[in-house]
């Protein structure tokens, strides 16, 4: 099943949560989850699935809290801040386009590990399109955001995700790393926005070859999403 028509990173994830969650029930907690809305087909499709999204944004949070009302208590929505500790035991962690935008990356990853049961995993997922952007009001927000985070102003925060570092920092907590993968192919996911399911399908099974065909370090200059896939001991 399709749970995400325009983006291959966040199919992949969903696919993977579908093989765990195929015969069993569990939680699931999703860190920076804006309006929660890319979960509605795989919420649907899953009953015995719980789920807690947190943001810092309210206005966000307001409006999952609305249009996930008549699901009830199985999925909730808090506001909240992804770098600090949660009192929840979550059988999965998840956090999609975000990383990129997370200040304190080591208090997140602690929020993550400290969230987890132990054996659970996190799909930790970031994108480098916003450093690769030839828009110059792009480019020059990347600096403006970072003096911004600088003086308190968190919102706009973006900077780089370092594969290596960020594996080091996850490992320091006390992650085991299960794999990385790249998704999202510069140029290719902008042309396959509003192609048929059978296109983007096509899409999809591509990437998934691509990916066993050659390293992440290989895929990092033609691709633009990574996720990163952690394990609890």
């Amino acid at each position: 099943m399709i749970y995400s028509p325009g983006n291959a990173a966040k199919q992949w994830i969903f696919e993977e949560l579908d093989a765990h969650f195929k015969h069993q029930g569990g939680m699931i907690f999703d860190l920076c989850c804006g309006t929660g809305q890319l979960w509605k087909s795989f919420l649907e499709t899953h009953p015995g699935v719980r789920y807690q999204g947190i943001d810092f944004d309210n206005a966000a949070i307001q409006k999952a809290q609305h249009h996930f009302q008549p699901v009830g208590d199985r999925v909730t929505f808090l506001a909240g801040d992804a770098q600090a500790k949660h009192s929840i035991q979550a059988d999965i962690a998840t956090a999609f386009s975000a990383i990129e935008h997370v200040l304190d990356r080591k208090a997140f990853l602690q929020t993550v590990f400290d969230s987890l049961v132990p054996g659970g995993k996190a799909y930790l997922n970031y994108d480098a399109g916003h450093f690769r952007s030839h828009d110059i009001k792009e480019r020059v927000m990347v600096p403006v955001s970072q003096l911004l985070a600088y003086f308190g102003y968190e919102q706009s925060y973006m900077k780089k995700v370092d594969d290596r570092l960020f594996r080091q920092q996850a490992q320091a907590i006390g992650f085991q790393i299960i794999e990385t993968r790249k998704h999202n192919m510069s140029g290719l996911k902008r042309f396959m926005r509003g192609k048929n399911l059978e296109a983007v399908q096509a899409w999809y099974t591509f990437e998934e070859r691509m990916g066993k065909l050659y390293s992440p370090e290989d895929l990092d200059v033609a691709f633009l999403s990574t996720t990163l896939v952690l394990r609890k001991p």
